[in-house]
């Protein structure tokens, strides 16, 4: 089935935000983008097709665009080109207008298109500002909807909260304590799966297509493991996340030999939060889910993603239904008393009726978390072919299928403490983290809000130096400014906002990143610690 929806945007620096509304406010249309640089023949079949959308934007910053059979013009009354951000905060509101009165209906999040909504509560709350603050900037500055904003504002002070349990201890020095800006986290990426879902666009490889069954990247990835200790130096981490892929691809051997140095290496004990995905059923044993109960590792994932057969079909999950019951409750059995499970809201065919079983399976197993997700429309995924053929109204994700989620996470005692975005999620909403109080994962709630330091290890991971500052000034991150000027600034584009409405919380945040490809990430292991070792030093 054809579906493509050309628009064309010029000049380029404007395409991502131009593009997240489209995309948010026509979710059923497969929004392609065409800018003055696109390929020749692109342009060819899209002047043939007709644009949906055109806007030219001048130096000067007036506008010309059309959609919907009419032309519009803009000048902006309270900004200039010169200030970007501003100018397009401006631009981007009269297209949401625009959108509003086509549509009929608003985007839960309004203009706000980051990855984390939640980051102005977060911050009022941690200064001790106020809802009311808070509040006003959600809904005069992005258009935020209240219940998105009453949703930001629970979730902020739950985040803080979480966050004023972790303490961080120098290993080195009997009894020196710091709060969570002092200390760092660990995650270690394993890039293996079973088999490839549908949906997913992450750095996953089949195991069986790797020659010598994972040996090769469980040696560099030790090796990683190892040579980086001298940088936290006789400090434990905050909290340790092992995701992928599917850590439980891989054999119980080699799951043992990574946690033994783990342990090892950085201090992990029971006391310190560690997760590991167990993700899918059908990578689950007895043997494995032993290894990880003698390492300590606190807490797993279980990832049904849905309950319906026909769905786990569709999306190419091998796992069946019961199969991931099963897995739960033998996790369950051996002793594990803190199991995450997660859900992808918009699969193909899924309703309220398929939303409504897979929430009664949940209710009655009764883990300890559940993430919720809606689905990502990635077009690097295979799902980006399936949709193209089947067409995006096969996708259905809507405010109903979402309060069937919160509902069922309400009756088991699960509470939300933590959100995020992606880039062209169905429905325009969110994931969100619920749990029951006490079980919330601390390193979610460390690495959404860019409060401490992340070492990476594995391929496709991504080291992050994080330095907080508070309005006097003082550095509280466990690292300073960079001398050697390689890195890449990465802040939050909604911090610079937070900061101008009166945010006194500074993150100056660099980073590396290791190779996606497991070719790359073992030959050239070497070349990694020594780029993540310089980013600290």
């Amino acid at each position: 089935m054809e579906n493509k929806t050309y628009v064309y945007i010029e000049p380029e620096k404007y395409l991502m935000d131009i593009l997240a509304l489209l995309r948010s406010f026509y979710a059923e249309m497969d929004v392609r983008p065409v800018v003055p640089e696109s390929r020749e023949d692109v342009k060819a079949e899209a002047e043939e097709l007709g644009y949906f959308f055109k806007i030219v934007i001048s130096e000067d910053g007036n506008a010309r665009f059309s959609f919907g059979g009419k032309e519009y013009g803009f000048s902006p009354e309270n900004s200039s080109p010169d200030d970007f951000t501003a100018y397009k905060k401006e631009l981007c509101r009269k297209l949401y207008d625009l959108f509003v009165s086509d549509t009929g209906r608003e985007l839960p999040w309004g203009m706000m298109n980051g990855v984390r909504p939640t980051k102005p509560a977060f911050i009022c709350a941690l200064e001790g500002r106020g809802k009311h603050e808070a509040a006003d900037f959600y809904r005069s500055e992005y258009l935020v909807t209240e219940d998105k904003i009453d949703s930001a504002w629970d979730i902020g002070v739950a985040e803080v909260n979480v966050l004023a349990q972790c303490e961080h201890r120098d290993m080195s020095v009997s009894g020196d304590v710091r709060g969570y800006t002092g200390g760092y986290s660990l995650y270690i990426g394993i890039p293996f799966c079973p088999t490839r879902c549908l949906y997913c666009s992450f750095t996953a490889y089949p195991l069986s297509s790797v020659k010598d069954g994972g040996d090769g990247y469980v040696d560099a990835l030790i090796r990683e493991l190892k040579e980086c200790t001298d940088i936290f130096p006789g400090r434990a981490p905050d909290s340790v996340y092992m995701g992928g892929g599917t850590p439980t691809s891989l054999s119980a051997s080699q799951l043992d030999r990574i946690l033994s140095v783990v342990g090892d290496r950085y201090f992990t004990g029971p006391d310190i939060e560690f997760t590991v995905e167990a993700g899918r059923a059908d990578s689950i044993t007895e043997d494995k889910l032993k290894v990880l109960k003698d390492h300590g590792i606190s807490r797993i994932s279980v990832n049904p993603q849905t309950f319906n057969q026909k769905t786990l079909d569709i999306i190419g999950r091998k796992a069946g239904a019961d199969e991931t019951v099963s897995a739960f409750e033998l996790a369950r059995k051996m002793g594990f008393d803190n199991i995450n499970m997660d859900l992808i809201l918009g699969l193909p065919g899924e309703g309220e009726a398929e939303v409504s079983h897979t929430m009664d399976v949940v209710k009655r197993l009764k883990p300890d978390s559940l993430t919720v997700h809606s689905l990502a429309l990635k077009r690097a995924s295979s799902m980006g072919e399936w949709l193209e053929k089947n067409g995006y109204g096969a996708i259905t994700n809507t405010e109903s299928i979402q309060e069937i989620a919160r509902k069922g996470a309400d009756e088991i005692g699960l509470r939300p403490y933590y959100l995020y975005r992606q880039k062209d999620m169905s429905g325009g909403f969110e994931n969100i983290g619920y749990s029951i109080p006490g079980k919330e994962c601390v390193y979610n709630v460390a690495m959404m809000e860019e409060v401490q330091s992340i070492l990476g290890f594995g391929a496709g991971t991504i080291t992050k130096r994080v330095a907080v500052k508070t309005a006097a000034g003082q550095d509280n991150g466990s690292s300073g400014e960079r001398g050697d000027g390689s890195s890449v600034r990465d802040m939050d584009p909604s911090l610079a906002d937070i900061i101008a409405v009166g945010g006194s919380l500074r993150q100056d945040i660099s980073r590396c990143e290791n190779y996606k490809d497991v070719k790359d990430y073992t030959e050239r292991i070497t070349e990694l610690i020594e780029r993540k070792k310089n980013l600290f030093a």
